[in-house]
């Protein structure tokens, strides 16, 4: 019996190493391959998982919306109707305005009426109507001064006359 030459031998050992290294190398890339898919399906998963969380707190978030449209509406119309009522009973608008809270221990309070008759063009446009109304009359403020000249001189720092605005009237405030 004759032995296959040597170098054929040693051929078919370096072809048999060659496919075990090939396949070796092939099984890593497909477990690489395979990592990445699962890390890819894991990062899409969480996404998905993110979305809903979101999509969820959206959905929440617009219901609250809407409720709270809701009642800003019934809110508004209660505000209208109070405002309608006190029209047609001739009630005086009793609101003070605070100008400011700082004051010394010697300051007294002094209610100042202020108003303005074109309130709406000169100083904010699109006022409501009952507010136009209120400065037209006569908004009062509460500025705490040493006397009525002091008041009346925060209070001209504040709503100067050049800009259209007038004191009716300052009066000592009475808790």
């Amino acid at each position: 019996m004759a032995h296959p030459p040597i170098p054929y031998l040693f051929s078919a050992l370096v072809g048999v190493a060659t496919v075990a290294v090939s396949l070796l190398s092939a099984r890593r890339q497909l477990r690489t391959a395979e990592d990445r898919i699962a890390s890819a399906a894991a990062r899409r998963q969480a996404q998905v998982e993110r979305l809903k969380r979101l999509a969820r707190a959206t959905l929440d978030q617009a219901r609250e919306l809407r409720a709270a449209r809701r009642r800003k509406d019934s809110i508004d119309l209660a505000c209208e109707d109070l405002e309608r009522r006190l029209a047609a009973a001739g009630a005086v608008d009793r609101r003070v305005y605070v100008l400011d809270d700082r004051r010394t221990p010697a300051d007294a309070g002094w209610v100042v009426t202020v108003a303005h008759a074109d309130y709406g063009a000169r100083v904010t446009g699109g006022l409501e109507k009952t507010a136009l109304e209120r400065w037209k009359r006569g908004r009062r403020f509460l500025v705490w001064g040493l006397d009525e000249t002091k008041a009346r001189e925060k209070t001209n720092a504040r709503y100067p006359e050049h800009k259209g605005f007038a004191i009716l009237s300052v009066k000592p405030y009475l808790d």
